[in-house]
């Protein structure tokens, strides 16, 4: 009988760099040697700080865990803290920008290297976050609350890669930036919870604006599409509000959520990316009328209607609501299984 492995409770940090605009080349060349000098100077102290041990260094990232998440937390804002105020004095090419992700859960110890769920979760969160931001789990946002003076952003639930449920995200907002404008008329320090835009579209709130994907596919007529669910996931497979088809869309590939009036397209960890007016995206990204979103060869114009618009100049049916056929997606554009599990 083969023994059960040993497993342990960890806040896992992971950090990766972002941020490049030179030529791939000198980034490689360039980067471990930065990320060193970054880790001598700024990212070993602080982890060591805050009784934390790096397990794992990659090229451009590393995995450390710590015995709280708090702890872990307190490292990460002070590696942002320090880096930033490192990088305002260097050099554009000198400086070192990080993306973290802080994440509590169960990890597999396998020696020196730890495993499993914990590890996942966190660095599938990294690319969420803002370059020189932080990221953090649900579970990291319940244990610290109240324990540290940070405010933080909902960002709603994503579907990461390799697990198996949606995870709670929310950005970390550093000591010195302002909060995230209120989505809605909810009383003063309550955050909007999922469904209060549908609620107050039931009452007597004025008319809201229509917001619509115009969507042009290989070989077939262009279509629109009105978001009338939030968030509106987009991908190959059911339940996604819209399908597309092609190798290059991921099962659950990005995800439209609209607050105050501003919609915003989130990457789910895609296999090939989600891409604003031909850039790849890597954090939440707040989309302007006559914004194209590319998902592989598909395009995604977006448009919003605002209220009391002719709605069939418009093919959205009054309501905000699209002809069923539309809603659920293109003709023909069925959902897709793959055999290699990609995706």
């Amino acid at each position: 009988m083969s023994e059960e492995p040993e497993r342990k409770l960890v806040a896992i940090l992971a950090a990766a760099m972002a941020g490049f605009s030179r030529p791939r080349e000198r980034e490689e060349a360039g980067m471990p040697a930065r990320l060193e000098q970054a880790r001598r100077g700024v990212i070993d102290p602080a982890i060591a700080l805050h009784r934390g041990r790096i397990f794992k260094v990659m090229g451009r990232g590393i995995l450390a865990e710590f015995p709280s998440a708090v702890l872990a937390l307190r490292a990460a804002v002070g590696i942002q803290t320090e880096l930033a105020a490192r990088n305002r004095a260097a050099a554009a090419e000198d400086g070192v920008v990080l993306r973290i992700g802080v994440h509590q859960g169960e990890a597999v110890v396998a020696g020196g290297d730890l495993l499993g769920d914990g590890v996942i979760v966190a660095a599938r969160i990294v690319p969420l976050a803002p370059p020189a931001g932080i990221c953090v789990s649900a579970r990291v946002h319940e244990d610290s609350a109240g324990k540290l003076p940070l405010g933080f952003d909902d960002l709603g639930e994503h579907a990461l890669r390799d697990v198996a449920r949606p995870v709670r995200v929310l950005r970390v907002l550093l000591p010195g930036e302002p909060p995230p404008a209120p989505a809605g008329p909810a009383a003063e320090g309550t955050p909007p919870r999922a469904g209060d835009a549908e609620r107050t579209l039931l009452g007597q709130a004025p008319p809201q604006a229509m917001h619509v994907l115009v969507v042009s596919s290989p070989g077939r007529a262009e279509r629109r599409v009105a978001l009338d669910s939030m968030p509106f996931v987009i991908g190959r497979q059911p339940p996604c509000g819209l399908l597309l088809d092609g190798r290059e869309v991921s099962r659950r590939h990005c995800q439209i959520h609209v607050a105050d009036g501003h919609a915003v397209v989130t990457d789910l960890a895609s296999t090939n990316g989600t891409f604003v007016d031909g850039q790849r995206i890597a954090a939440p990204t707040r989309l302007l009328p006559g914004m194209r979103i590319g998902l592989g060869a598909h395009a995604l114009l977006y448009e919003c209607q605002e209220p009391g618009a002719d709605p069939e100049a418009t093919g959205i049916a009054p309501g905000g609501r699209a002809p069923p056929m539309q809603r659920q997606g293109l003709p023909g554009c069925r959902a897709m299984r793959c055999d290699d599990g990609s995706g």
